[in-house]
């Protein structure tokens, strides 16, 4: 789980954050509104768009190409969830159900969702990333990843170099 220890580092992350992604706070705000509300179709072309505008091809070639920087790069990613820490715990390959999921993010009160994410990536131009993103849903089901959380989103990712694709069953 991320933990930020008080407010001015969680402040100096976040506009840490924003600045490796050289993006402004103003977009991950709207890309993480759009998720609160719903609106994954929103969330998706954002998300792409971040991806796009900040983000090195060579870093999204596959999951692999993480190995050597992974865990700088995933705390930084998660770091653009860090607004939602008041009303979201933010978890991050832990082992859950049969399985370990890729994000989590745990609701604190039972009126508003958790949201499940599993990331797949690819090279191959022929794979479909709809399809892709749609075995990231249907194995956040198998492995029952959303045991124990209320009214879980659950979503698929699929990514091919700075291509996105989302799959959920809303």
């Amino acid at each position: 789980m991320l933990r930020i220890p008080n407010k001015e580092i969680k402040r100096e992350f976040q506009s840490l954050t924003a600045y490796y992604f050289h993006t402004d706070e103003s977009s991950v705000a709207m890309l993480l509104e759009d998720l609160l509300q719903g609106n994954l179709e929103k969330f998706a072309l954002r998300y792409q768009t971040i991806l796009e505008d900040t983000a090195s091809y060579y870093d999204l070639v596959n999951e692999n190409s993480y190995q050597a920087h992974w865990p700088a790069v995933r705390t930084l990613r998660l770091g653009m969830l860090m607004p939602l820490e008041n009303s979201y715990k933010i978890i991050s390959n832990r082992e859950k159900g049969q399985g370990r999921f890729d994000i989590c993010l745990e609701n604190k009160k039972q009126d508003k969702p958790s949201f499940l994410f599993e990331l797949k990536y690819t090279k191959d131009d022929s794979v479909n990333l709809k399809k892709l993103a749609k075995q990231g849903y249907e194995q956040i089901l198998a492995k029952q990843y959303d045991q124990g959380l209320h009214h879980a989103m659950r979503i698929g990712l699929a990514h091919r170099g700075k291509q996105v694709e989302l799959y959920t069953d809303l």
